[in-house]
């Protein structure tokens, strides 16, 4: 978790970084003065948009019949993450009260989506009204009557619905909620609610709520649903006589590579007259390339719904953004949807990990496919496995881990905090909520390192790698903090106790240790200085990248290398946590960053330049001592709030991938489990050229891009050595003997040459 210090006087405390946007976007109150925008600049608003067009129904595709398309799902917050991601619910074709289709979710013991996060505590969240929600913000009049209405029925009578409304206006100010409940019967029934208006965006959602009922199953339908001016529910409409919905069928919009490219096209024709709707496609790879051209065109007879496949060309693997456009109605519309084409990570363990879990375990599949097949856990936490001396529950931790293993991927667990709430050190005057008194030494260490051997002990079967303290002396306030007097050799101390805890009771397992530190940062070269190796197999750093050019990491990590060296002791690094941040699709408009935020605040200037910044940050680390990689965080917020995706490194809202997603698939292919660095190209008279080299199974491959600075032009040219292949950044073969370097790195592959004869072969 990254902690980002907010300064009240006259005590620095440190907040989480999802708090702070939670904090953001749905504090009670909200100071109007202290808006950062400028007083001639139009206000924010909230992204995605729906047009506004002159319907009497506000909401698209309000009875299902061109699809899921524009719906998704609300649930309940889970820790300090995300919740649903995508919408749960099926569609069902043999049941309907409008049109050929409804909406049906089903509930009950072993049905019920479950959701998971590590902190703070961690929870485990039965999700019991998962909430159908339209996609987008409507514009509506403040202080006027809205009528939502909605036919639904049950399998169980006396069913409850909820439906909320939440209105926006300002995106900087607070979201205002307004929730209303239904008891539902098994018989189609309509169901309307009138609600003033609270603001000039609006966005809905409606479902069952088994709340109080969760052990029953039960299958609730929705359908025809209308938000209308007024203050009564008049006929329904659909928004538009005829409708369109495009989407990919596939959760994240994630394909393989070996598979065609399908999309679903699915239409309704509530009019008057037969249409045939020519659709045509427009797709942008990842470098920007557009690739115009393709048509199709979809046949609506009047009164009909239609669902028809159509296969799209792809130049190949890659991240693609692509826009659909066509004439109905009388007005030109389009759709533009983001999708990943990937060949799906084939081995068991990477290079590549998450610092805290994705909250579903599809959200985890999806990541797995890339590559990515570590989770650190926090959610070992002394304090929530024993709240009360002797009352000792491994509930929490246990459903945690759960998680991570049922998906596949491997844990790295750590021990975030060195006491409790009842054995710590703390003074009366640190107020005992979230982590502050938890902070603080035990009082009898010897407690903490006998519960340390006990979660060894519990877990040794799943896991066998171990870090002690998140971040411990330079994050305020937050682990052993230097306001209170603690120093290195505290950390040291307790760090030596852990150390023989654990390996008392796994001697096979590997501890990681240090500071977690900013590899800038000298602290983490006293704790070297002072013999803290001695206590750990793995070194820990937190090389976050914020705005910073890769490149400009590589003397800090030499000199980490270096004061290792210097200690007579030296050791693999992990990075524990890290990460470049980036959002093509901004969670509102005219974009400014919310005070607070930790990665709003470290937006590069778009996905690729993340991407391009990740990946040669990632070589960079490999190619120093760096082992494991874990970026924070897989966060995803709540449906149409979309500042905390911004701190999602690879996925956005729904689990759409962003580019860095696609490019750090590519690398992990490229790279397999366990690459071993070999060397770099020599220092050539273009000073802005990269190469890095390593032996990846029974291929040599070589990372090389050029790094110019703002303003700088020129052509690098690489030639590539005989025998050998060349992909570019998404993993797509390059053709000719020559390479022309980007900021975007290139790979070259032999499977007859060494690394180093690679290197000696490659001439820029």
């Amino acid at each position: 978790m990254r902690f980002q210090p907010i300064i009240p006087a006259p005590k620095r405390i440190a907040f989480s970084a999802a708090l702070l946007i939670l904090a953001t976007l749905f504090r009670a109150a909200a100071d109007p003065g202290a808006a950062p925008s400028p007083e001639d600049s139009p206000e924010p608003r909230m992204n995605p948009r729906c047009e506004s067009i002159a319907s009497k129904n506000l909401i698209r595709n309000a009875s299902f019949e061109c699809g899921t398309t524009h719906w998704s799902s609300l649930g309940k917050p889970t820790g300090w993450g995300g919740e649903l991601s995508g919408l749960y619910g099926v569609l069902d074709s043999e049941t309907a009260w409008h049109g050929a289709a409804s909406l049906r979710i089903d509930l009950g013991p072993g049905v019920t989506p479950v959701t998971c996060f590590d902190v703070w505590p961690p929870a485990r969240v039965e999700q019991h009204a998962p909430l159908a929600a339209n996609a987008g913000w409507m514009t509506v009049a403040p202080g006027q009557p809205l009528t939502l209405s909605a036919w639904m029925r049950a399998s169980v009578p006396g069913t409850k619905a909820r439906v909320l409304f939440r209105f926006a206006g300002n995106a900087l100010k607070p979201v205002q909620q307004a929730a209303h409940e239904f008891t539902v019967s098994d018989e189609w029934t309509r169901y309307s609610v009138t609600q003033p208006a609270l603001d000039e965006d609006v966005c809905v959602a409606i479902g069952p709520d088994m709340t109080e009922t969760p052990g029953i199953a039960a299958s609730f339908w929705l359908d025809a649903v209308q938000l209308e001016a007024g203050s009564e529910a008049t006929e329904f409409e659909s928004r538009e006589p005829v409708e369109l919905g495009i989407s990919t069928g596939r959760y994240g919009n994630v394909y393989d590579s070996a598979c065609p490219v399908t999309l679903h096209v699915c239409g309704s024709n509530q009019g008057e007259q037969d249409v045939s709707l020519l659709l045509t496609l427009a797709l942008t790879d990842y470098f920007g390339n557009t690739f115009p051209g393709a048509a199709f065109r979809v046949d609506l007879p009047r009164g009909r719904h239609v669902a028809v496949p159509w296969a799209i060309a792809v130049p190949g693997k890659g991240h693609y953004r692509a826009t659909i456009a066509w004439n109905a109605n009388g007005r030109d519309h389009a759709e533009t949807f983001a999708f990943a084409v990937i060949e799906p990570y084939a081995h068991h363990d990477s290079p590549f990990g998450l610092n805290h879990p994705a909250t579903t375990s599809q959200q985890l599949q999806v990541l797995s496919k890339a590559g990515i097949r570590w989770v650190r856990t926090w959610a070992v936490n002394w304090e929530w496995v024993e709240p009360v001396q002797g009352q000792v529950s491994w509930d929490l931790p246990d459903a945690q881990l759960e998680h991570i293993t049922a998906a596949g991927m491997k844990p790295l667990i750590v021990f975030p905090n060195p006491s409790t709430s009842w054995a710590t050190s703390a003074p009366p005057s640190v107020e005992n909520r979230l982590w502050y008194r938890l902070a603080y030494a035990p009082v009898e260490p010897e407690r903490l390192f006998e519960f340390i051997g006990n979660a060894v002990d519990r877990y040794r079967d799943s896991c066998m790698y171990w870090e002690f303290l998140n971040e411990p002396l330079w994050v305020p306030d937050f682990c052993l903090p230097q306001s209170a007097g603690y120093g290195v050799g505290d950390y040291i101390g307790l760090l030596q106790g852990a150390y023989r805890a654990i390996k008392a009771t796994d001697p096979d397992a590997a501890v990681l240790g240090g500071l977690a530190i900013e590899p800038k940062h000298l602290l983490g070269d006293e704790f070297l200085s002072n013999g803290g190796l001695a206590y750990c197999d793995i070194l820990n750093l937190h090389p976050y990248g914020g705005l910073t050019p890769p490149e400009e990491f590589i003397p800090q990590f030499e000199r980490v290398q270096n004061a290792m060296r210097a200690s007579g002791q030296h050791r693999p690094v992990w990075a524990t946590e890290t990460a470049y941040y980036a959002v093509d699709d901004l969670p509102w408009t005219p974009w400014i960053a919310p005070p607070g935020h930790f990665s709003a605040g470290l937006l590069l200037p778009g996905e690729r330049t993340a991407a391009d910044y990740l990946v040669r940050h990632a070589i960079i680390m490999l190619a120093h001592g760096t082992g494991k990689i874990f970026y924070h965080e897989p966060i995803e917020g709540p449906l149409n709030l979309g500042a905390m995706d911004i701190e999602n490194t690879f996925l956005g809202p729904d689990a759409v991938p962003k580019k860095s997603y696609a490019a750090l698939a590519a690398l992990a292919n490229l790279l397999g489990p366990s690459p071993v660095y070999a060397g770099r190209l020599p220092a050539a008279a273009d000073a802005s050229t990269y190469g890095f080299a390593f032996q990846c199974g029974g291929r040599a491959v070589l990372a090389v891009w050029v790094a110019r600075q703002a303003g700088e032009s020129g052509n690098t040219a690489l030639i590539i050595p005989d025998d050998c292949t060349a992909c570019d950044v998404m993993g797509n073969p390059l053709a000719g003997d020559t390479l022309t370097l980007t900021e975007s790195p290139l790979y070259v592959e032999s499977t007859t040459l060494t690394p180093e004869a690679l290197l000696a072969a490659s001439t820029p």
